[in-house]
């Protein structure tokens, strides 16, 4: 009789999008991959963004649905998604809230004090934070005097997808999420409490923190792993050689990722926890992928204006990019701050180096795709560390030649891209399988594979 295949699955909660992946751990290979579209948003603008954690508690349940019907052999599940946001749980485990997701920038409005919560934050406890962060969130709601009752937990959204799979009450979090909250102390693996103290945020409201790598609880019989950030999870799924490697991943916003045994670095990089005890040195840009969307809509409402149909413009603008980059024109300088930094969210993008021969739209392009790149690889620079490899993962970079060229030019390295589809998820299912005891780190690694 053949042996029977170790298949874990994983569901990741993105800001635009719900995926899921089914991965055979045994013949190294993605059974399958879902999409949905994450249409839970109930508001955003530039003060708040909020989605519904019932319907993607309810999109999850019928991916998950999907996936044991078509492999009903699933034998271990995981969380990811988007971090930073929060959310806030009773003690029956029933979201009271929405969630509050890291575009949130309630963080930057002005306070009674004349001062933005952001900047309270910092002279209360001398922590540098930005809106988004969930304690930052937490620390407005309190201070308007939301969100106060007794026995409120705050977690992530995958955590309580995690918590709700399993039929929990009380959220758990891993420390890539904690970590993502803010006032976390990396090197000791916990809140800053004392910092905590000083902002007057009551620590009966936080998640315990997963101190290990076991399951915390199981679905349909079969064990469920502590979610994990999205942003370890790609790094998880996509880096084969962990050592030698840098990734860049663009989704709505984009991240430049490096394993390393750092636990301090100067801003706008930061250190996060990774996986089995090591750390992260990321960059993060709010415009990644959504630079290029921004600017789609802008030729998209041209043609509209023009008479024509109302639909893609990425087909066109992808020939134009083309065009663009065998060319010899020096392609327009474009700042790709569309919402600023978190450091400096009043920043906004920019265009300069306009001559008669590049006001083209194809240069407009390019540009844009060269300005996606500078600012990640400028996070890369600045870091003092150096790899060989420039891994590259989302689907801008897998549908984009033009941004795989642009980035290894200014990389200056050969780039890889995961065969996998969605690869957070893909990672999530890798960690799932160790989690549940029946893989190794060396076995789930063999399933990265390239082109």
């Amino acid at each position: 009789m053949k042996d029977k295949h170790l298949i874990s699955a994983a569901i990741d909660v993105g800001t635009t999008t719900v995926s899921a992946v089914v991965l055979d751990v045994t013949d190294k290979r993605q059974l399958n991959s879902y999409n949905r579209p994450n249409d839970s948003t109930l508001v955003h603008n530039t003060s708040a963004h909020e989605q519904d954690p019932a319907r993607i508690l309810e999109i999850a349940g019928e991916l998950a649905e999907l996936m044991f019907e078509c492999y009903p052999d699933i034998s271990c599940l995981g969380f990811t998604g988007q971090m930073h946001g929060i959310l806030y749980v009773d003690p029956d485990g029933n979201a009271v809230s929405p969630l509050f997701t890291w575009q949130d920038g309630r963080g930057n409005l002005v306070s009674d004090s004349g001062r933005s919560y952001c900047d309270e934050i910092a002279e209360l406890t001398g922590y540098t934070v930005s809106s988004g962060y969930g304690l930052v969130t937490h620390y407005c709601n309190t201070r308007r005097g939301e969100y106060t009752a007794p026995g409120l937990k705050i977690c992530s959204i995958m955590d309580y997808l995690a918590m709700r799979f399993t039929g929990s009450k009380t959220p758990l979090v891993h420390p890539s999420n904690a970590a993502s909250f803010g006032f976390f102390d990396v090197r000791k693996g916990e809140f800053d409490r004392a910092a905590l103290l000083k902002a007057g945020i009551d620590e009966n409201v936080l998640p315990a923190i997963v101190s290990d790598d076991s399951p915390i609880g199981s679905y349909r019989g079969i064990p469920v792993s502590a979610a994990i950030g999205d942003n370890q999870a790609s790094v998880f799924g996509s880096v084969a050689d962990e050592g030698d490697s840098v990734l860049v991943n663009y989704g709505t916003g984009s991240q430049m990722s490096l394993i390393s045994d750092k636990t301090e670095v100067s801003a706008p990089l930061e250190v996060r926890p990774y996986l089995f005890g090591k750390n992260l040195v990321c960059g993060c840009a709010l415009c990644g992928g959504s630079s290029y969307a921004i600017l789609e809509g802008f030729f998209r409402s041209y043609a509209v204006s023009c008479g024509m149909v109302d639909e893609s413009q990425y087909k066109t603008m992808d020939v134009l990019a083309e065009a663009a980059y065998d060319g010899k024109k020096a392609p327009l300088e474009v700042k790709t701050l569309f919402k600023g930094r978190r450091s400096d969210p009043d920043l906004r993008a920019s265009i300069v180096g306009i001559g008669e021969d590049n006001f083209t739209p194809e240069q407009m392009i390019l540009g844009t795709i060269h300005g996606m790149a500078d600012e990640l690889c400028e996070m890369y620079l600045s870091c003092g560390e150096r790899r060989r490899l420039l891994v590259a993962s989302g689907n801008a970079v897998q549908k984009g030649r033009v941004l795989r060229s642009v980035l290894s030019d200014k990389f200056g390295m050969p780039l890889f891209v995961p065969a996998s589809k969605e690869e957070a998820a893909t990672g999530t299912a890798m960690y799932a399988a160790i989690c549940s005891g029946a893989a190794d780190l060396t076995a789930v690694k063999t399933c990265i594979k390239y082109f």
